[in-house]
């Protein structure tokens, strides 16, 4: 007698809460491989080992995914900088803060090629200002003029810093065999 998996559905070899993540996974290296034009529906099912209604079940249309995909990758940063910015702007923190972000794309690499890829790319600029530029550039370029002013930090353009400091970590990673 054939038993099937509670947690597995008729002819699907993820876990019911594992079809996300897969769909999920194989967008984010699809579009960073190939971006978003470059990668179809189908080829993205076809990477995550399920069918296309799948996708479209659980992500409405191909832009719901690839934002699914690009909350995912500054998600992460997004939070770290929220952290750094609730404290007080010391050396040690800002050490701590390059490092949780070098340690979130040496982890993703995909993300950090995703990224180089929307920043190079990228047709729909407003998707990107709403989830890096507003959220974590500008309070972060606002934090480091006020570090400044204060004489915490030696006078530099706050935005070509965090514009560069973020190009710099996503551009290590983008190009490493």
């Amino acid at each position: 007698m054939v038993v099937e998996s509670p947690s597995l559905g008729q002819g699907d070899a993820h876990p019911r809460g594992g079809r996300r993540r897969a769909i999920l996974d194989a967008a984010t290296e699809l579009f960073a491989g190939r971006g978003f034009d470059g990668a179809s529906v189908q080829e993205i099912a076809d990477a995550a080992g399920t069918h296309k209604t799948t996708v479209l079940y659980h992500f409405a249309t191909k832009e719901a995914l690839y934002e699914a995909v690009l909350d995912e990758a500054l998600g992460r940063i997004a939070q770290v900088m929220r952290e750094f910015l609730s404290g007080g702007f010391t050396r040690e923190r800002l050490a701590y803060l390059l490092d949780q972000q070098q340690a979130f794309f040496a982890e993703h690499i995909a993300l950090a090629r995703l990224l180089q890829r929307e920043l190079l790319e990228s047709t729909n600029v407003d998707a990107y200002l709403r989830r890096f530029v507003e959220p974590i550039y500008l309070p972060a370029v606002r934090t480091l003029a006020r570090a400044m002013r204060d004489g915490r930090v030696r006078r530099i353009d706050p935005a070509f810093f965090i514009h560069d400091l973020h190009v710099l970590l996503i551009g290590y990673f983008c190009h490493r065999p």
